[in-house]
């Protein structure tokens, strides 16, 4: 009886409903796809009393936060891949430089080279491994805005393409139908 009486907080009632969700989900075969389309979302929150343009407003600032986060997770994996290979170059030299004993041919301009090539590569892994959070979102807004000009470009090169040779054609009629009426 006592647990009739006791009050939950609204973060204890979201525990206790996600568990009974999973209690009463049936196990999903791998292949099966699971979710709403947007349709069946606007449905859904229009039967909720959400408003419908707020809910596509949402939906597509959700999807465009989504994209910009895949462009950041790709930017992060590319700032990676640079500090690898830069790290596996610097060794190479440094270890090739020790070989061959250059260290003590070419002495100190050699050493100030080296000790500058550390500092980038310090400062590189620094970026690599704490990125500015604003000028990675905006690098990752700027990479998807050039991505979709590059595929708007290769659209509209295909278009007009397209275009051109159905003028070629037409042209092309025109001229043949002006021929045979100037034989006649």
């Amino acid at each position: 009886m006592a647990t009739e009486q006791k009050r939950y907080a609204a973060a204890e009632v979201r525990d206790i409903l996600r568990r009974a969700e999973q209690k009463d989900k049936p196990t999903v075969a791998a292949g099966d796809s699971t979710g709403l389309s947007a349709a069946e979302l606007l449905d859904n929150a229009k039967d909720l009393g959400f408003s419908p343009q707020d809910v596509q407003t949402a939906l597509v600032e959700y999807e465009q936060n989504r994209e910009i986060t895949l462009a950041e997770q790709e930017l992060r994996q590319l700032s990676y891949r640079r500090l690898s290979t830069h790290a596996i170059f610097l060794t190479a030299v440094l270890g090739t430089l020790t070989v061959l004993g250059a260290w003590a041919a070419a002495g100190t301009p050699l050493a100030l080279i080296m000790i500058l090539w550390a500092t980038l590569f310090l400062l590189q892994l620094r970026g690599a491994l704490f990125p500015n959070p604003e000028a990675l979102r905006e690098q990752a807004k700027r990479r998807i805005s050039a991505r979709k000009l590059k595929e708007s470009g290769k659209q509209l090169g295909s278009a007009l393409a397209s275009g051109a040779a159905k003028l070629m054609s037409l042209s092309a009629k025109k001229i043949d139908e002006g021929v045979k009426q100037l034989d006649k």
